[in-house]
């Protein structure tokens, strides 16, 4: 039987979507973490490799391969009193070019007192035509402490490939003991990516823009050291300190390159902030 492809309407919300999902929760239980609950609807999972230094650890796969327009994940982590965890993902995500319909993401990070949480996930890869409505909202008690990052690339490198069409809402809400700390937000209309990305206001022409964010009681006295760290990086960068929490801005011009840098960044802070092993999340190593 012969199909009409003619007869298939020309949007994205016209063909099969996927409708991920994820969640996890954390607490503490006779002195450590753990992982005591977790979901995942397809194309979502989530796997549990052994903790490293009895910190659990989380990550995210999405068996698609990567999203498309009309798509749409939800992300949802929550870490109780005392808890110490991390979450990251397997690979590289990717936004495939969409037809007329962008691809939502929607995190929410939910973090008890004194708890600490890494949000670490690898690379977000936006093909040439991709159209991407991401959220992060996060609601944290007063002394909890998070550092989440977040990285957007431009275009495949490796097929020579730049952004310039397409699409980008990315929305930032970080709310403390439920006041607002953070609130960020960039857009990009289709169809303005390629004059944003060249713009000396906008992109400089970087193929990589990526936030790093750190919110802690000591966030402040560690603005300094931040800068210090970002010295050694090839990237433009820069930290600012704001309403109890530290943002630091990235732009490169190659992926590869940049995520080394970032790797060896966030190894260094989180051994000083954390305690951690001074490395990148496992499986960036991979």
């Amino acid at each position: 039987m012969k199909t009409n492809c003619s007869a298939v309407s020309a949007s994205d919300l016209a063909l099969q979507r996927s409708r991920g999902r994820a969640v996890l929760r954390f607490e503490a239980r006779e002195g450590s973490s753990a992982l005591v609950e977790r979901y995942s609807r397809a194309p979502m999972r989530i796997l549990t490799p052994r903790p490293a230094n009895g910190v659990p650890e989380a990550v995210l796969a999405n068996l698609a391969g990567g999203i498309a327009g009309g798509d749409r994940c939800e992300v949802g982590v929550a870490a109780g009193p005392g808890v110490e965890a991390v979450v990251t993902g397997q690979a590289a995500e990717k936004v495939y070019r969409a037809i007329d319909a962008p691809a939502e993401w929607v995190t929410r990070l939910t973090l008890g007192p004194g708890a600490a949480l890494e949000w670490l996930p690898q690379e977000t890869i936006l093909f040439d035509g991709a159209r991407l409505n991401r959220r992060i909202e996060v609601d944290m008690a007063g002394d909890a402490r998070l550092l989440a990052v977040e990285t957007l690339v431009f275009g495949r490198a490796a097929h020579g490939e730049r952004m310039v069409d397409g699409g980008l809402a990315d929305r930032w809400r970080i709310d403390r003991d439920g006041r607002p700390v953070w609130r960020d937000a960039l857009r990009i209309g289709s169809g303005a990516f390629g004059p944003a990305a060249a713009s000396e206001a906008g992109l400089r022409g970087a193929r990589v823009s990526a936030t790093l964010i750190y919110a802690a009681p000591d966030a402040p006295d560690r603005l300094e050291e931040l800068r210090g760290l970002l010295a050694d990086m090839s990237a433009f960068a820069g930290a600012s300190a704001v309403r109890g929490l530290v943002a630091v801005r990235f732009l490169a011009c190659e992926g590869g390159a940049f995520k080394r840098e970032l790797g060896k960044l966030l190894g260094l802070f989180r051994a000083c902030a954390f305690g951690r092993p001074a490395l990148a999340p496992r499986v960036w190593l991979c």
